[in-house]
């Protein structure tokens, strides 16, 4: 099977939600992998801590049809999470009936997740017997109290050397991350001259953004374990490089010191299971005949698998992602997107790469030019923000990004409407958001950046989603007994389009955590501004409600 076939199949998958259902297949019908490629899977199959659902396998034969029916090849490797032994070897063997070719258990764990000394013991990785075999120690290494499965692997043509670890962190990844490097350095060192792809997959409890939601900006303040893996240590995060499904809150990976050929999410898996929570339910008590229809043969767990193409990595690699953007965001009169330009330097010197994104009216991009500065063995990404005015006709246009001597064409669409949030602010601490000043509790609040420090003005914009009068803001400073950002000067702007605002008021607020108005004669107004000029303990900003009338 070449090379350029299997990543037509794979493009058929991104993303996987537009796929059909299939019935199982055979070896006759799934390919193989070319040599010096692996096609690696991850799943957390959430079936090692209740005793009735890990003894019932039906998730698991479910999993293996799904994977037979979902991926452009037979997966080569398989690195697992929340998965017992008997549990991995039974997936071995229902994966080897679905797909016609041979799999087994190479690391796997015993008939309980908790070992003697408290410490838990739930991962696992299975290898397609016909595609690899294995090459290196295998085994598990504890980090955080959980045993982390290692095995050095190899496709049996000799073409490729494959170490795969299967990880979990039991407490902040951040702080595990150097641990899981360093096994795989340990473990199995690049050999000069051996053509190798170093996977570490798993589930990290956390989404790559620093700020938790549901929709994960491309562009966001990355957790610092995603920003270690993809900085100093060079891994890429082939999910978010390949599978278009960028945006979207998941939290596991496929890591991988390698060039990422395709990659995609189990995406079609929210339409065929839309009430998840049933099914888990039935399954988590071990009695699946009672779970709804379409839950019995397609429930495999809570969360979908992902699955990523790897060969050998380039010296120097780039990637623009997204391959394609929809321009369906607005932020006042704009709407917006984001794409991030990577760079993977695995030579042994520093490299720079200059950046230009070239964007034809109504569209523009920010920066339209900008480097790329990477020391030897690291990865280094930026940001590019494409906007066009929030009254653009809906359409087709396209972008070039040029990396280096690599250009790159994006298509970006302008959809009919644009989603809209209710709130914006010039900046904001994480976990002290716009939207806690909009919520109706007080004892939450928006509090613009202090660390590092942003300095005043800063404000708060509501968006009132439509046209009105209002003669009134109403501000309610934080209630929490600490008046620290506290707004003391004051300055009131509104505006009908979102571009231009004018200022309707301006004062002093006392230094107290009661509520407080300004007032202004009635006019029209879209989005309505709060700024403060100056604040109670420093220069920042905290709103625990605010409402305009």
């Amino acid at each position: 099977m070449k090379r350029s076939v299997i990543l037509a199949a794979a493009a058929a998958l991104l993303p996987l939600g537009l796929v059909p259902a299939a019935a199982a297949t055979s070896s006759r019908e799934l390919p193989r992998t070319p040599a010096g490629q692996v096609l690696v899977v991850h799943a957390n199959l959430q079936d090692s801590v209740r005793p009735a659902d890990a003894a019932d396998t039906t998730d698991l034969d479910n999993f293996a049809e799904r994977l037979a029916a979902k991926l452009p090849a037979a997966p080569d490797a398989l690195v697992l999470n929340e998965i017992l032994g008997p549990g991995a070897r039974r997936l071995a063997g229902s994966l080897s009936k679905a797909t016609g070719y041979r799999y087994r258990a190479e690391v796997s764990g015993e008939r309980t997740a908790f070992q003697p000394d408290g410490s838990a013991r739930e991962t696992a990785i299975i290898l397609n017997s016909d595609t690899m075999t294995a090459a290196g120690p295998s085994g598990y290494e504890r980090v955080q109290d959980e045993d982390q499965a290692y095995t050095g692997a190899a496709r049996r043509d000799g073409s490729l050397r494959v170490p795969l670890l299967a990880v979990h962190p039991g407490a902040d990844p951040a702080t595990a991350t150097p641990a899981f490097t360093a096994l795989a350095a340990a473990r199995f060192p690049q050999v000069p001259g051996q053509a190798q792809v170093t996977v570490l997959g798993g589930d990290f409890r956390n989404a790559r953004c620093a700020v938790p939601a549901d929709d994960q900006a491309v562009g966001c303040a990355p957790q610092a374990f995603w920003a270690e893996l993809t900085g100093a240590k060079a891994y890429s995060d082939a999910l978010f490089d390949k599978s278009d499904t960028q945006s979207r809150s998941h939290s596991g990976y496929v890591f991988a010191r390698a060039d990422a050929l395709a990659a995609g999410l189990d995406t079609a898996y929210d339409a065929d299971l839309p009430d998840r929570a049933a099914c888990k339910a039935a399954f988590d008590a071990g009695r699946p005949r009672s779970a709804p229809g379409e839950c019995r043969t397609a429930y495999y767990a809570d969360v979908p698998f992902g699955w990523a193409l790897l060969a050998p990595g380039r010296p120097v690699q780039q990637t623009v992602t997204p391959g394609r953007i929809a321009l369906d965001h607005c932020e006042l009169a704009t709407r917006r997107a984001e794409m991030a330009v990577r760079v993977v330097n695995n030579t042994g010197e520093a490299v720079s790469r200059p950046v230009t994104v070239t964007a034809a009216a109504p569209l523009t991009a920010n920066p339209a030019e900008s480097s790329l500065d990477v020391p030897a063995g690291q990865g280094a990404t930026g940001t590019v923000t494409v906007t066009a005015p929030r009254d653009t006709p809906p359409g087709e246009h396209e972008i070039t990004v040029r990396v280096g001597d690599e250009a790159t064409k994006v298509p970006v669409t302008v959809t009919e409407t644009c989603t809209e949030p209710a709130v914006f602010a010039t900046s904001f601490h994480p976990g002290r958001e716009p939207e806690f000043a909009v919520d109706g509790d007080i004892a939450t609040f928006w509090h613009s950046e202090y660390s590092p420090p942003h300095p005043l003005p800063q404000s708060i914009t509501l968006n009132l989603g439509e046209v009105k009068q209002v003669s009134e803001v109403n501000y309610q400073p934080r209630f929490d007994g600490n008046l620290n950002g506290t707004i003391l000067d004051y300055r009131v702007y509104v505006s009908t389009d979102g571009e231009t605002f004018t200022q309707v008021a301006t004062g002093t607020w006392a230094t107290d955590a009661r509520q407080k108005t300004a007032s202004f004669d009635p006019v029209d107004a879209r989005y309505v501004r709060l700024e403060s000029t100056r604040s109670s303990g420093g220069s920042y900003a905290s709103v625990a409600e605010v409402s305009a009338e």
